[in-house]
């Protein structure tokens, strides 16, 4: 890390980036970290050499966004994480479900969504293309139906995605390899949600080309882009987003979510690991650098708290993104109303009750403690256990609160409360 003038440490925060069409990104990342007196460095590419080596001697990796080092590169990436996790320093998505090569993998994506008890319900099975008669074998089995899409497993960008309206459509394709095979959704509209430390930040509403649906280019983009700031709407699709970072284990993600023509349905099409977001920028108004070099920050604040200040200075930062309703269940909680967890029971009923980390386990422990401290407490030692338990298990990886893995704020600030209220009421005793 620099020394400034006063010989303080000085970030600089590095980017790794070597994409010439995406120097724009570097660029707003650039200018908001000299913003606040960070140093910048991009890095376009790291020698295979001293990478196998693990030599970065002079290369400033204390604070680093990864987006690419060059094409088809997953195992340098897996490498380049391993060496940054294990010397403890600050990168965003660095330990990502599946690790990086299957993160930007839509196959292994929807099967993370419908494996999670919450996300299942809006996700669409995918299957894996080897040729013309593998594929015809999930239309006669009802897996699929007509319309239905045949897609690259790493596309980007609504490019190189083909709409199959029957079977001789099929014999346009040349080579079925590599494709996946997914039911397609009229849209409506598409929402591009961006989550940062486990937070949505913000939202974009998209529509493509009205009279063809099909030119999925056009809606990738965004014909017409608007914010969108329905109160109910965006509290529905920040629970989708933030789940479906928190399981894929993304810190900082682009999560796209479209809404079915004439049913209103939504489903979750992918997260996006390294999100673009200059359209999303000017049409939300909403600054992503900004709000990422704030996470930086906030992950290195956190290390010098204790618990306790660490949770309360997180949840109250980022009160703003979450919904009304919890943010009130919140302070219940804390003023010590024992009807404020009736709403969350059934919630986290649907989650594993199995294993100490599990958010039903948590919220059945916590709540037992929290009830019997409002109404029979016993002897403070009673509660040292479930204090040291809570205590011993790793703050959310997606951000500074208790909770699962697989958890979200809109989760994890209930259990939060819970904890700070046990421990405030038994330091009192």
């Amino acid at each position: 890390m620099e020394q400034n003038k006063n010989n303080a440490p000085r970030r600089v925060l590095t980017v790794i980036e070597g994409r010439e069409e995406n120097s724009h990104m570097v660029e707003g990342f650039s200018s908001s970290a000299k913003k606040r007196g960070w140093g910048f460095c991009q890095i376009l590419g790291i020698n295979s050499d001293k990478l196998a080596r693990f030599d970065f001697e002079g290369i400033p990796l204390d604070y680093v966004i990864f987006r690419e080092l060059s094409v088809n590169n997953y195992h340098e990436a897996e490498r380049l994480m391993y060496w940054l996790k294990n010397n403890h320093k600050t990168c965003i998505n660095a330990d990502v479900a599946g690790r990086r090569m299957s993160t930007s993998d839509k196959h292994f994506q929807q099967g993370l969504f419908m494996m999670d008890p919450f996300l299942k319900e809006y996700a669409l099975p995918t299957y894996e293309s080897r040729h013309k008669k593998n594929v015809l074998s999930y239309v006669y089995t009802g897996r699929v139906h007509y319309p239905f899409i045949l897609k690259d497993r790493r596309g980007t960008a609504g490019k190189n995605i083909i709409l199959i309206k029957s079977p001789s459509d099929l014999d346009e394709v040349e080579d079925f390899e590599g494709l996946l095979i997914e039911q397609y959704i009229e849209p409506e509209c598409d929402y591009r949600v961006f989550v940062i430390g486990g937070v949505a930040v913000g939202t974009m509403r998209k529509k493509g080309d009205l009279d063809n649906p099909g030119d999925f280019v056009a809606w990738s983009a965004g014909r017409e882009k608007h914010p969108e700031n329905d109160p109910a709407v965006l509290e529905q699709l920040a629970d989708i987003a933030t789940r479906a970072a928190s399981v894929s284990k993304l810190e900082y993600a682009g999560v796209d979510i479209i809404r079915e023509k004439g049913t209103n349905k939504l489903y979750l099409l992918e997260t996006n690991i390294a999100a673009g977001w200059p359209n999303f920028v000017p049409v939300t108004g909403i600054n992503i650098p900004d709000l990422v070099l704030d996470w930086f920050e906030d992950i290195d604040e956190g290390k010098t708290m204790s618990l306790p200040e660490s949770i309360e200075k997180y949840i109250s930062a980022r009160k703003q993104y979450l919904p009304q309703k919890i943010v009130e269940s919140y302070n219940r909680i804390l003023s010590g109303d024992k009807e404020a967890i009736s709403p969350y029971r059934d919630i986290f009923a649907k989650y594993d009750n199995r294993y100490l980390c599990d958010a039903g386990h948590l919220f059945n422990k916590l709540k037992s403690a929290y009830l019997e401290l409002l109404t029979s407490p016993k002897p403070k030692e009673n509660y040292a256990h479930l204090i040291s338990t809570i205590e011993s298990i790793p703050l959310s990886w997606a951000g500074q609160y208790i909770g699962p893995d697989v958890g979200t704020l809109h989760d994890g600030a209930i259990l939060s409360a819970l904890y700070l209220f046990i421990l405030h009421k038994i330091q009192k005793m």
